[in-house]
């Protein structure tokens, strides 16, 4: 699961620096293909479009976009279909039951998909239950409903990519813990 959080985090950020560093040096490529590999599927094909094209699609996909934002960032738009909801009420509660609270310099909210990896990461070494809990119970969501839209949506292919792997390794995931 910290995989997971990780490259959820990483990769559902609005693209700097950082990302750009990882996607340069292939430190994600390799997390991905780890993260498969676990799991025993196939390492995904990760397109390393420049950090422009990147900044330009993530905003097209989850920030604005005039036709209509294809897909929100945030679990709640998945679980209630709008923000502020049951569904994030529930996730700042379950952070709280966890020990986790959510930093003062963080300015999204707190069902974003970036704050949702970095619990999972941050769970996974002491409470790894409740990181998987998190991983199935938000991002997993999240990414059946908007998965397929990121795939047509995206003109770079690297958030279809993170998608998909990130489905695939869910999918193994739940079945292997049912």
């Amino acid at each position: 699961m910290e995989w997971i959080g990780l490259i959820t985090a990483a990769t559902f950020r609005s693209p700097g620096k950082a990302l750009e560093g990882d996607l340069a040096s292939g430190r994600l490529e390799q997390a991905l293909a780890a993260l498969a590999r676990s799991r025993n599927l196939e390492p995904p094909h990760l397109p390393k479009p420049p950090l422009s094209e990147l900044q330009a699609a993530y905003t097209h996909l989850f920030v604005a976009n005039p036709s209509g934002l294809p897909a929100p960032p945030y679990a709640g738009y998945a679980l209630d279909g709008h923000l502020m909801g049951e569904a994030q009420e529930a996730l700042q509660a379950f952070y709280a039951e966890h020990g986790l609270e959510v930093n003062d310099a963080w300015t999204e909210l707190p069902d974003h998909l970036a704050a949702i990896g970095e619990a999972i990461a941050l769970l996974e070494p002491t409470q790894p239950e409740a990181a998987r809990k998190l991983a199935l119970g938000y991002l997993k969501p999240w990414l059946d409903r908007y998965a397929e839209t990121v795939r047509a949506e995206d003109p770079t292919g690297f958030y279809g990519a993170i998608c998909t792997a990130l489905e695939r390794v869910l999918e193994a995931e739940d079945e292997a813990k049912s």
